[in-house]
């Protein structure tokens, strides 16, 4: 399997790296954290810039490229402007792709071109306090009311619920069935008369905002369904894979960044007469924590050339998933340790590469359920 890039590839690649460099200065990076400052007018631009719309396709106003060039996108991205990777993460790969490929005309013809120009943005709205992992498990209710639904009950930890214009909301709408059967996903306003979008202060990646969401008769018509009623599982489940290796890309992206910043420590740091990176131990670190992202990197884009091939690819995306998400939390705590006690300091990056990636191994599926589902692909 050949992972080298293309022409093409190579040079998204490098320009988004350039866009993130030179728009997020040392200012803004720290604001975005001390201040949980959302760069809005950078998400707008690049939609502008064609990065928002990479996956969707040119009839809709997007790029028409692949989960490879959307893998890139997001590890250059995540580097320095995280928080709108998780924007593009949501808004894009899980709630536009779902639309684009289960919803209805007139939904794609409404939703996706501004979704690709960054005019609008949307969030997902799956997880409750008693379905986290068992997403099947829906408490929030929707009840047949004349020619449209009304939606009661609660969703918690929703990325990005307080800037988006819309959200991709599950329900159950059939209690006489399997779990899996009886959901319907809807298409709600976030300014709709009855929601209530409540912030939940976090440890890092600040500037993404953790919200509580509450609908208390939230009226919706029959046309915000997306897919069928009571068949809406399909949409909850659809392109977990692009979610995860997304998730991949993120921590690929984050880990090289924090390993890149702790590297340029090591090398001006002086004791004993010479730079610390010339010390076997810390040498070591740098050496095996590079040899573990190129390795993550690589689970991550062969999961990505097989989805862009067609081939079932639930396992490698798993694979990359787990690989990535578990290793930028032990790199980030081994760059704490290359910068002693000034990474305790909030001057320094080190402490927020640290808080930043702590929810990695439980967002887009724990580390438990990936195993689960590598262990059952391998026959287990």
């Amino acid at each position: 399997m050949d992972f080298s890039l293309t022409a093409e590839q190579e040079m998204l690649r490098d320009s988004v790296a350039r866009f993130a460099r030179a728009e997020c200065t040392e200012e803004l990076f720290r604001r975005m954290d001390e201040e949980a400052y959302y760069p809005h007018d950078l998400y707008r631009r690049m939609g502008e810039l064609g990065f928002i719309g990479i996956p969707l396709p040119e009839r809709y106003g997007g790029a028409g490229l692949g989960c490879v060039e959307s893998a890139l996108f997001q590890e250059e991205l995540s580097k320095r402007l995280l928080p709108l990777q998780m924007s593009f993460q949501v808004s894009i790969l899980a709630a536009g792709v779902a639309i684009l490929d289960l919803g209805s005309e007139a939904q794609k013809q409404e939703f996706l071109p501004p979704l690709a120009r960054g005019e609008t943005r949307f969030s997902i709205a799956y997880t409750e306090p008693e379905a986290g992992s068992d997403a099947a498990s829906i408490r929030t209710t929707a009840t047949r009311v004349g020619d449209g639904f009304r939606i009661d009950g609660q969703k918690i930890f929703i990325t990005g619920a307080d800037i988006a214009d819309h959200m991709l909301v599950s329900t159950r709408s059939n209690r006489d069935v399997p779990d899996r059967e009886g959901i319907t996903a809807f298409i709600v306003d976030t300014k709709a008369k009855g929601v209530e979008v409540r912030p939940i202060p976090k440890l890092g990646v600040k500037a993404s905002s953790y919200c509580a969401v509450f609908f208390d008769d939230v009226r919706v018509p029959m046309e915000r369904v997306v897919g069928e009623v009571d068949r809406g599982w399909g949409v909850v489940s659809h392109s977990l894979e692009l979610d995860r290796i997304g998730a991949a890309a993120r921590w690929v992206g984050v880990g090289q960044e924090a390993l890149d910043y702790g590297l340029a420590y090591a090398s001006d740091r002086k004791q004993f007469g010479r730079s610390i990176g010339r010390f076997a131990e810390i040498r070591e670190i740098f050496a095996q924590m590079q040899t573990e992202l190129d390795a993550a990197r690589l689970l991550t884009y062969r999961a990505a050339q097989m989805f862009d091939a067609g081939k079932e690819c639930r396992k490698e995306a798993s694979m990359a998933k787990l690989f990535a998400s578990e290793l930028v939390v032990r790199l980030t705590r081994n760059m704490m340790q290359v910068l002693g006690g000034y990474s305790y300091a909030m001057e320094y990056h080190a402490q927020r590469f640290l808080r930043d990636c702590q929810f990695a191994t439980i967002g887009a599926g724990t580390s438990q359920i990936q195993r689960q589902i590598i262990g059952k692909a391998m026959g287990l």
